[in-house]
């Protein structure tokens, strides 16, 4: 079959290329299907406790994560004019479609007369600079709201906006967020724009501008590359229009389907284009080898060329698949995605590689081919060098890999939710600003419930007694994130004595159920409709997961020392997602395993030889737990994106592997001696690998571009390892195959 397939590719390459066109042209209808978001729920572990806990907290209480909070930053903070540009930008605000609410210095006025500012669209001389001040001061502290209004200084003010459900996509989001910029840059104020609803959209035109940034620079070192080692333009042309149709094909099948493109799969058009193209350049390898060093006819060489290689690449192929599709193990949607279609991308990098590179080629008629000597002079060296002493290039190897190795005990998960971005982004600063002088935009809730299996005659949650228990939980909080803010029930009764003059009047069981009424009309709700559980609702600093986990504790701890009818929980998008990141590595390390275990059982298969299965295997995990040790030496922690990188790069680099002990296998066959084989191996195939090697290393590095760390940690972690693995698949496994017992032909 594969014979026939080869034969009929060569005989009739045009026609094989037209309907290649038409199946392009076919799947790129689709692409204008695909959309872009991010969502702080793609993140959620299915299997997760947490996110049964937040999704019954949004239930009861609404979503938590939905606010924009606008900074600025006035020229003047006295002056007149400043506050009725601020009047007038509310106005034009509330009247866009999607804003819910708006908090603003003006809320706080409209309850309280003490903070009423004046007539801000009086004259000049009725507007006192002293008598502003002191209500400004008077606004700041206030219990309920001043604090996220007004910074302590009041050399910064900020307008705090919630937006409705059905504006919760990165389409409706990012026009609100334009919107809202056009009216900010016609005040005079410097403006900030923060929260988490900012986050969500300007991740997603960081993605965008990561596709845009990744491809050109990739394509042109791709380019310069195969031009330098192949001096000729087929060869270069045939390789970059296989990926650029594998990326077609899959983009069009993602829109087919409905796939979305979110914060892990908007880089699959860039892997796929680094790694897609080491099938071409295997299979242009391998044609001119036949072509030149057994003087075939060129259909001939290229149609044992597809029946070799056909088998080879559908190997090393399904080896890499299994690289990624070990992330599908996961209980996390988009990493199940990201796995699925970098795994689909690669198989079809096969199929469009077996097909185009020898049509192109034979239809092309381009076969001057000069001599690529550019890794001779070092594979000559290591083929001469290696069979005199292999245990030097066994005994190296392990010793280094050993010392990385020793620290991999030291290896630390910890993580914050802003470790994704760089510190001199803006988008890190325009947080640190909020963090600074408002207390953040992670959301944090913390509830306080009644047992109802233990309420021992108390059936109100808003009685004085569990209000004050409610004050020792917010007085811990406030106490540990002091850069934070946080909002319950008792600042709202503080703030309301503070406005009647009752500031140390205790009110009773009648008043307190009047108060818990009208804030259930609220839209920010805190307490539930049924009167059982008390919300604190926070906006907290980054921190680490490891420093929540001792907040964690702490409120565990004070949950003790409560009466048995009270609980505490805690829940909101950062506690979810700091815990998703720990649960996410550990799922991470497991789809390692799985990747390694498939893959062995694979190698068992094809080579049916203990010797070449061990050998291989210790090639391929000494790379990966060298880099794990030298993380540990650098202090760099274990986090999704990094865990993901090892077993994705294990699924690329076995590739060489493969490619090499073939190539060995088959020199055996044809009656060579293991240091012969091992000779012929690496300068022919050791040729093969390096180019490959050097484009898959060389485009992952561009991905030190990333403004996103994860992204520049992935590119350099994936280039590191696959730079190991050539080194060991080039001196380690050949010595390897010396001292280890012959493998039988099978």
């Amino acid at each position: 079959m594969v014979s026939r397939f080869s034969r009929y590719i060569i005989a009739k390459p045009q026609k094989t290329l037209i309907i290649v066109f038409m199946v392009t042209l076919f799947w790129s209808f689709f692409i204008p299907n695909l959309k872009i978001d991010f969502s702080i729920e793609h993140l959620f572990s299915k299997k997760d406790p947490n996110v049964e806990k937040y999704f019954s907290f949004r239930e009861e209480f609404g979503r938590e994560d939905n606010i924009i909070s606008l900074i600025y930053k006035p020229i003047d903070y006295l002056d007149q004019t400043l506050y009725q540009e601020l009047e007038s930008l509310i106005y034009d605000i509330d009247e866009i479609k999607g804003v819910n609410s708006i908090i603003s210095i003006f809320s706080i006025s409209d309850l309280d007369e003490k903070a009423w500012l004046g007539k801000i669209n009086g004259t000049k001389d009725n507007w006192n600079h002293d008598s502003l001040l002191l209500k400004l001061k008077y606004i700041q502290t206030d219990p309920s709201i001043g604090s996220r209004i007004l910074s302590k200084n009041l050399e910064y003010g900020s307008i705090i906006l919630s937006l409705n459900d059905n504006v919760n996509n990165h389409q409706a989001r990012s026009e609100i967020l334009e919107r809202i910029k056009v009216l900010t840059l016609k005040t005079s104020p410097e403006w900030t724009y923060s929260g988490v609803s900012v986050l969500r959209t300007e991740y997603v035109k960081y993605m965008v501008r990561d596709n845009f940034l990744f491809l050109p620079p990739i394509a042109i070192l791709l380019i310069c590359i195969l031009s330098f080692l192949f001096k000729n333009w087929v060869n270069v042309f045939l390789p970059i229009i296989t990926v650029i149709i594998t990326v077609i094909w899959l983009l069009g099948f993602m829109g087919l389907v409905g796939l979305d493109i979110n914060i892990m799969t908007y880089i699959v058009p860039t892997l796929l284009f680094i790694i897609g193209i080491g099938d071409a350049i295997h299979i242009q390898a391998y044609f001119r080898e036949k072509l030149f060093n057994k003087n075939l006819d060129p259909a001939e060489a290229m149609h044992e060329t597809v029946t070799q290689m056909f088998k080879v690449i559908f190997l090393t192929s399904i080896t890499t698949s299994i690289g990624f599709l070990a992330l599908t193990s996961t209980s996390i949607k988009i990493l199940q995605e990201f796995g699925l279609e970098i795994a689909c991308g690669v198989m079809i990098a096969w199929i469009i590689s077996i097909i185009v590179v020898p049509s192109g080629i034979i239809l092309l008629n381009r076969l001057d081919y000069p001599a690529n000597r550019s890794f001779s002079p070092l594979l000559n060296w290591l083929s001469r060098t290696i069979p005199k002493n292999p245990w030097a290039f066994i005994l190296i190897p392990i010793l280094i890999s050993g010392t990385a190795i020793f620290k991999i005990k030291d290896l630390s998960t910890d993580s914050s939710l802003m470790d994704d971005l760089r510190p001199e982004n803006k988008l890190y600063q325009d947080l640190k600003l909020t963090e600074k002088h408002f207390g953040g935009v992670l959301p944090f809730e913390v509830l306080l419930k009644l047992n109802p299996n233990n309420l021992s005659g108390i059936k109100k949650i808003t009685d004085n007694e569990n209000l004050s228990y409610l004050k020792k939980i917010q007085t811990l909080l406030n106490n540990n994130l002091k850069e934070s803010r946080f909002f319950s029930i008792n600042d709202l009764i503080t703030s309301i004595k503070r406005i009647r003059n009752d500031k140390d009047k205790l009110y009773n069981q009648e008043i307190l159920d009047q108060i818990a009424q009208d804030q259930n009309q609220q839209e920010l709700k805190l307490l539930n409709a049924n009167n059982t559980t008390l919300r604190i609702s926070g906006l907290i600093e980054n921190k680490t997961s490891s420093k929540m986990e001792i907040l964690y504790k702490r409120l565990d701890s004070l949950a003790l020392t409560l009466p048995k009818h009270l609980s505490i929980e805690y829940t909101g998008t950062t506690v979810v997602a700091l815990k998703t990141n720990n649960y996410l590595v550990k799922s991470l390390v497991d789809s390692l395993s799985i990747a390694i275990g498939l893959i062995a059982i694979i190698m068992a298969f094809m080579f049916r030889s203990k010797s070449m299965l061990f050998a291989s295997l210790v090639t391929n995990l000494i790379p990966i737990f060298t880099v794990l040790g030298i993380l540990s030496w650098l202090g760099i922690s274990i986090r999704p994106p990094t865990a993901m990188t090892f077993s994705v790069a294990l699924g690329i680099a076995v590739d060489d592997s493969l490619h090499f002990l073939l190539r060995y296998r088959k020199e055996l066959s044809n009656g060579l001696n293991k240091r012969e084989a091992i000779q012929e191996t690496i300068k022919n195939t050791g040729s093969a690998l390096m180019i490959t090697s050097s484009v898959l290393v060389g485009g992952f590095s561009i991905l030190f571009l990333s403004a996103f760390l994860p992204t520049y940690q992935f590119g350099l972690l994936a280039a590191s390892m696959i730079a190991c693995a050539l080194t060991c698949d080039l001196t380690l496994l050949p010595a390897l195959c010396l001292i280890l017992p012959k493998p039988t032909n099978n």
